[in-house]
């Protein structure tokens, strides 16, 4: 039974399989390889995902989504038709789709995934992908850092045995910048750095506010649909920007328009460009690498392809950066390959792809300055080679303390408070006096992102006493309970048939553009719908293709 690879995207999905040794991707229905994760719940209850999703955020908003994968691993809630649903089941859904869309591939059923993740995921992020899975009814034992994969299938292209990549991974909603070698059939991610709220959507929303403000506009006034609309148009002129050096934005439903060149986008994107410097000057310094010591810059994600980030890498790093294969498809290719070794394929030679700590884990200690506010103390350090076991020694605080709390934390900042609350053990000990206590802190951190902190007092050894805690964010994940009850609710959740994905997808085109359009063109596109909604209506197959063909050609024609 094969095992897939999937690339779960912020504005993106793919999935992929390993055949005869090479990395195939998996059309869906429309038969693209890109499948928007975007979800909507339509009129009948049914689950669209896709590019028919897509274009519902504009004409049906209170029923759609996308983005949602910045909120993995939060308490974030999501109302689609009245329905609520988290990130993760949001994510299932997509994961669902890419599922059946393989299996159709195939021929046969897909019950095991590896999931490509940004190396900067956290812990309860990482959590909460597997959890995505489970409630797609998909088994997920290994998660893959994207930059791991994209070194993976950047290795095979060249054909080169040995490396250093610096692999900038610019999504629609993350960015990741990581130093990975490559050499003796091992893939070792050396330093990872990332922003897992800058991505090419922030650029949309760049463009969107310019455009506001060029019309004396307050674009956070927007109401839900003029904003999901003019953020669609802010796409559209951000994509036209790749290809060419100026276009214009139109907004027909407003009456207002507005000229966008590469070199304005660059100057309103001074803020962003100076985040992602951040972000790869980190990766850089915590690497131990200088850029002399970088053979490739490999760009991945989608967003990398916009000329004003290849341009400013360029002008950052004094280096041309290239694409060894796709940006958006050079991940999914990867999690693909690795999908065949982990399937133990023998026409795929074995490789082993090591992993890092993304964050520092570490304790709270007694600040004795401001008791409110304990100061962080690390364990394990960001960047630490994974599996990772590392001990630590402490001490009571105060004379004949009775009870120790062991806080865990991760993140990089001071003080505790700022750092994400992983859990905690209590332990009680002996009073005694300030500095008597020995108490000894372990954790151990493993490939699959679980860590297990043992805390044990040593301070009279015959009497010795250890606590155990694997980590779970109670407050965020779910229980083995919650989840079979959750996937039996989304099971009722059907997807929408495959046979009616291509009408679907023009209706909600036609949608879109009747919300975006005035005048004789809005009553074009209406007698167009209501020419296929008549086709449908009376189940005449070959009245509805020839409906749908004409409405393809006058809606190209239209945008």
């Amino acid at each position: 039974m094969a095992i897939i690879g999937i690339d779960l995207g912020t504005t993106n999905s793919l999935v992929c399989v390993c055949q005869e040794g090479k990395a195939v991707l998996i059309p869906n229905a429309l038969g693209e390889t890109l499948t928007p994760s975007a979800v909507s719940v339509d009129e009948s209850g049914e689950i669209c995902v896709g590019a028919v999703a897509k274009e519902r955020l504009i004409s049906h908003p209170q029923a759609s989504a996308a983005s949602f994968k910045r909120y993995m691993g939060t308490n974030k809630v999501f109302t689609l038709a009245g329905k609520d649903f988290t990130p993760q089941e949001l994510s299932s859904f997509v994961l669902r789709q890419l599922k059946e869309d393989a299996e159709r591939f195939l021929g046969e059923d897909v019950t095991e995934a590896v999931i490509s993740v940004p190396a900067y995921f956290n812990d309860n992020q990482r959590y909460a992908t597997k959890e995505a899975g489970k409630l797609a009814g998909i088994h997920v034992e290994r998660l893959v850092n994207e930059p791991s994969a994209a070194a993976l299938m950047a290795s095979r292209i060249s054909g080169e045995e040995e490396g250093t990549y610096l692999v900038f991974d610019f999504g629609g909603g993350t960015l990741d910048v990581s130093v990975v070698d490559y050499f003796d059939n091992v893939i070792e991610i050396v330093a990872v750095s990332g922003d897992n709220r800058l991505g090419g959507d922030d650029f949309d929303e760049v463009i969107a506010r310019s455009f506001c403000a060029h019309h004396h506009m307050d674009y956070d006034s927007l109401d839900r649909q003029k904003k999901a609309s003019l953020l669609r148009l802010s796409e559209k002129c951000k994509k036209e920007l790749t290809g060419q050096d100026e276009t214009e934005i139109v907004w027909e439903a407003e009456d207002k328009r507005m000229p966008m060149n590469n070199l304005l986008l660059a100057g309103l994107g001074q803020n962003l460009f100076d985040r992602i410097s951040q972000v790869i000057n980190t990766a850089l310094r915590d690497s131990a690498r200088s850029l002399d010591e970088v053979d490739e810059i490999v760009l991945v994600g989608g967003s990398s392809k916009m000329p004003v980030i290849s341009l400013y890498l360029q002008t950052q790093l004094k280096r041309k950066p290239s694409m060894v294969a796709s940006p958006d498809e050079v991940v999914a290719m990867g999690v693909g390959i690795y999908a065949g070794i982990k399937e133990r394929k023998q026409d795929i030679r074995d490789l082993v792809l090591t992993d890092i700590c993304p964050f520092t884990l570490g304790i709270n200690v007694v600040n004795y300055v401001d008791e409110d506010k304990p100061v962080m103390s690390a364990v394990i350090e960001r960047n630490s080679t994974l599996p990772c076991s590392k001990t630590a020694w402490y001490s009571n605080a105060y004379d004949y303390q009775k009870k120790i709390t062991v806080g865990i934390y991760q993140g990089e900042a001071f003080y505790c408070n700022d750092n994400l609350k992983l859990g905690e053990i209590n332990m009680k000990i002996r009073p005694v006096k300030e500095g008597d206590t020995r108490l000894k802190v372990c954790f151990t951190y493993d490939i699959n992102g679980i860590l297990e902190v043992e805390v044990t007092d040593c301070t009279e050894p015959e009497s010795e006493q250890t606590k155990r805690k694997v980590l779970v964010s109670e407050n965020l994940r779910l229980s083995e309970e919650e989840l079979e009850r959750r996937l039996e609710v989304l099971r009722t959740y059907k997807l929408m048939p495959r046979g009616g994905i291509r009408a679907k997808m023009v209706m909600a085109r036609g949608e879109r553009l009747y919300a975006q359009t005035l005048g004789a063109r809005r009553q074009e596109i209406a007698m167009v719908l209501g020419q296929i909604q008549q086709a449908i209506a009376d189940g005449n197959d070959k009245q509805l293709n020839e409906c749908l063909r004409m409405a393809e050609e006058i809606f190209d024609r239209l945008e």
